[in-house]
């Protein structure tokens, strides 16, 4: 299993405060993107040149309609990065950083909430990614892949909404 915590404090330790413990990290990508990145990456090579138009055209168009729900579904929502990258929990923020392929650590801060921001998390099992829903306190919410390689997504639930509950009674 991946330490990603480590991860984090060793290439994006800097964007932290004195002090500040990180509970969970993970990397999470928009729901749907292993599926299709996976799909697509199967069928091109089986397929013809007309059909590989087709199929690109489609993911070109799929892409544009998820980024366009996105920034529909509230302002809050539509802040969070629609890429693969590092999520990380700490005591009292989800600090976001981009997601480096070649090295598979956090590289630049895209952006950071103060748990106050957030009404909850909740997860779904599946087989190779869960699925995370993050809900924003305008209502809004947030659908994530999580790869199961950094451990149970459920794990991260919990230590989200327990870091959240203390916010709640503070």
């Amino acid at each position: 299993m991946v330490d990603f915590a480590k991860k984090v404090r060793k290439k994006a330790g800097g964007d932290l405060v004195d002090g500040e413990p990180i509970l969970e990290a993970r990397v999470v990508q928009p729901a749907g993107q292993a599926l299709r990145i996976a799909m697509s990456a199967a069928a091109w090579w089986q397929t013809g040149a007309v059909t590989r138009v087709v199929i690109r055209d489609r993911l070109a168009q799929a892409e544009r309609a998820k980024q366009e729900e996105v920034a529909e579904t509230g302002a809050m929502a539509a802040t969070f990065p629609v890429e693969k990258c590092f999520f990380t929990l700490t005591d009292r923020r989800v600090l976001l950083h981009s997601f480096a392929a070649m090295t598979g650590s956090p590289k630049d801060l895209l952006v950071t909430y103060h748990l106050k921001e957030f009404a909850g998390m909740d997860a779904k099992a599946g087989k190779l990614t869960g699925k995370l829903t993050l809900y924003m306190i305008d209502g809004s919410t947030v659908p994530l892949d999580v790869m199961k390689g950094g451990g149970d997504p459920q794990k991260l639930v919990d230590e989200f909404n327990t870091a959240l509950a203390r916010w709640d009674t503070a």
